[in-house]
């Protein structure tokens, strides 16, 4: 299975950090955060070579979701570094809106609920203040989850549309880069504020489709979360 080996990587990174607990200080918990994300050139990649669309406009909105999960923490003994892997489960995705000189209107939603594995190397300059730089792979556990909503013919022809780009688009794994800044309290309370920068194609065009062009979809969500640590340096 593709979450076999992001999470093999994962737990072996754990394993090894908890024999080298005589070097480094631990804490663990969780995270909650509300975030904005979008996805690159979907209005190219949807007008494809379907002429319908001349003289329309078609616009990416983003859309909102949440992210959230579990934490360690690995504080190097005598330094200001730490190194965090999470594990976070996020919905985000985008929406499109469409219209045209005729009056034709159109909503078109990507909803992705994803697994999140990844780690931050984190800096702390001043107390609790720390700024983090990091990967996170994302397994798409909802490639296929679109919406559709029109005013055609009072949405008469919206579930056999909706059906088309649920053919035509699928979501696929996600790979990013994090950059992260935070501020920590000694009473475990943890904020965080970050921006994921998508450097992979996470919308396929499949071939049986004639209308869609394949593209380089990439994603962007900035994200702000509250954690707790059970325990503390």
């Amino acid at each position: 299975m593709k979450i076999t080996l992001p999470l093999l990587l994962f737990f072996s990174f754990f394993n090894f950090s908890v024999h080298a607990q005589y070097e480094s200080n631990i804490t663990y918990g969780l995270k909650f955060g509300a975030l904005h994300s979008s996805i690159s050139n979907l209005p190219e990649s949807i007008k494809g070579r379907d002429n319908t669309f001349d003289n329309s406009v078609m616009e990416n909105k983003g859309t909102y979701g949440i992210e959230g999960g579990f934490f360690l923490n690995f504080k190097l003994h005598d330094t200001r570094v730490a190194i965090q892997p999470e594990i976070l489960f996020r919905q985000s995705g985008e929406k499109i809106t469409y219209r045209d000189a005729l009056g034709k209107k159109f909503d078109l939603g990507l909803h992705y609920s994803s697994l999140q594995i990844g780690a931050l190397y984190k800096l702390y300059p001043y107390e609790g203040l720390n700024f983090g730089a990091g990967v996170f792979y994302g397994i798409n556990l909802s490639p296929n989850n679109v919406t559709y909503t029109s005013n055609e013919a009072n949405g008469m022809y919206d579930v056999a549309t909706r059906q088309f780009y649920i053919d035509g688009l699928e979501g696929t794994d996600d790979f990013a880069l994090c950059f992260a800044l935070g501020y920590e309290l000694h009473s475990s309370i943890h904020f965080d504020m970050r921006y994921y920068l998508g450097v992979k194609d996470m919308v396929k065009s499949n071939a049986s489709s004639f209308q869609f062009i394949e593209n380089q979809n990439k994603s962007s969500v900035f994200c702000f979360s509250l954690g707790y640590s059970f325990h503390q340096w």
